[in-house]
């Protein structure tokens, strides 16, 4: 009896390690598929045949760095993302400090608020672009990297006050949901591009005259600043060609 029982556990411990494999092979299947259809989106800009130039047009996004610069880094973000939150925390500085204060290149931020894993994301979202129509975008973005749940009414008033902001405004633009048209309009851009989660980040050469951004590169999540630096030296090199 006891031997009988033994081969049961036996056996269901290696149906439990046969279903692990079968579900770390679909994860990565559907990592390597997410990837591909990026690829596509972009017109397959790593190689192949001469791809169709992709642009994103950037007029109408909060940025900073100079506005002469071309190599243009866009950033599709969700504030209540923990990758999103760790590159805000641990890469974004660097590349401040190394690409945009040094005039390298321009930074772009854009929404993508990804509902199934963080219904709530949307309000910081609206709440970021109610305070870029009061000018005060870049004084209330850094406040809204907080994690899931942490977006409620009185907590994103306590924060824009902490910004500097008009709160009978704020509230009042957070209230008639204006803001909410131009956040999914951007998360759409992202996902027709073929981004399927957050961090997203395309690099392109930017034309000042029109602010569309010829996208060249791109990097799909929290990668370590030393990707960002190939990806950013790289569209540097390219932009000195022109």
């Amino acid at each position: 009896m006891l031997i009988g029982l033994g081969l049961v556990a036996v056996a269901l411990l290696a149906y439990g390690q046969n279903r692990s494999v079968a579900r770390l092979d679909s994860e990565v299947e559907a990592l390597k598929e997410s990837q591909r259809k990026m690829a596509v989106g972009l017109g397959e800009v790593r190689g192949g045949a001469k791809p169709e130039p992709v642009y994103i047009d950037v007029s109408h996004a909060p940025a900073i760095g100079p506005d002469t610069a071309v190599v243009t880094l866009i950033e599709f973000s969700d504030y209540e993302c923990p990758f999103c939150i760790r590159h805000f925390q641990s890469t974004t500085p660097e590349i401040e400090a190394n690409y945009v204060r040094t005039g390298k290149i321009r930074y772009v931020f854009r929404d993508l608020p990804i509902d199934d894993n963080h219904p709530k994301a949307i309000r910081a979202h609206e709440a970021a672009h109610c305070a870029d129509a009061q000018h005060k975008f870049w004084d209330l973005h850094p406040r809204l990297f907080t994690r899931p749940g942490t977006h409620e009414p009185a907590a994103l008033e306590a924060r824009a006050t902490e910004a500097g902001l008009d709160i009978t405004a704020f509230r009042a633009c957070l209230a008639d949901g204006s803001t909410t048209a131009a956040v999914r309009a951007s998360a759409a851009v992202a996902e027709k591009l073929g981004a399927e989660g957050t961090p997203a980040f395309f690099i392109g050469l930017r034309d000042p005259a029109t602010d569309r951004v010829r996208i060249i590169d791109f990097l799909n999540g929290a990668q370590p600043f030393s990707a960002f630096q190939r990806a950013l030296d790289g569209a540097i090199a390219e932009a000195g060609k022109k």
